[in-house]
């Protein structure tokens, strides 16, 4: 598990961060003050993008694209309501991870029993 540490409250961010095995990932959130909400507005992985994900407290944002991506996104916060406002990543009341391919899959077996 990798903490993306680059986050702040600025509401509109563009982050490139590594991955485990060196390859780029591209991030562009925007914290939306009407909906109290950061969305991922762009993520992209090679030629995978990925747009319009509602960041929320979840064990992997990810998990519906697992067939097209080799890492997941989690996110936990300590308010116990999600990252819903511009300075949760900033103060860290929110933390988003990035999870290996191994760590997604043994999410998914603890839930389905595999």
């Amino acid at each position: 598990m990798l903490e993306v540490t680059s986050l702040t409250n600025d509401p509109a961010q563009e982050h490139q961060v590594f991955l485990p095995d060196g390859e780029p990932l591209g991030l562009k959130i925007r914290f939306h003050e009407q909906q109290n909400a950061w969305i991922i507005e762009e993520l992209k992985y090679k030629d995978v993008y990925i747009y319009g994900i509602h960041i929320v407290d979840n064990l992997n944002l990810l998990y519906q694209y697992s067939s097209k991506l080799p890492f997941g996104l989690s996110c936990a916060s300590s308010n116990g309501i999600g990252p819903s406002f511009i300075d949760d990543f900033a103060d860290r009341i929110s933390i988003l991870y990035i999870l290996t391919e191994e760590e997604c899959a043994e999410i998914e077996n603890f839930f389905t029993g595999g």
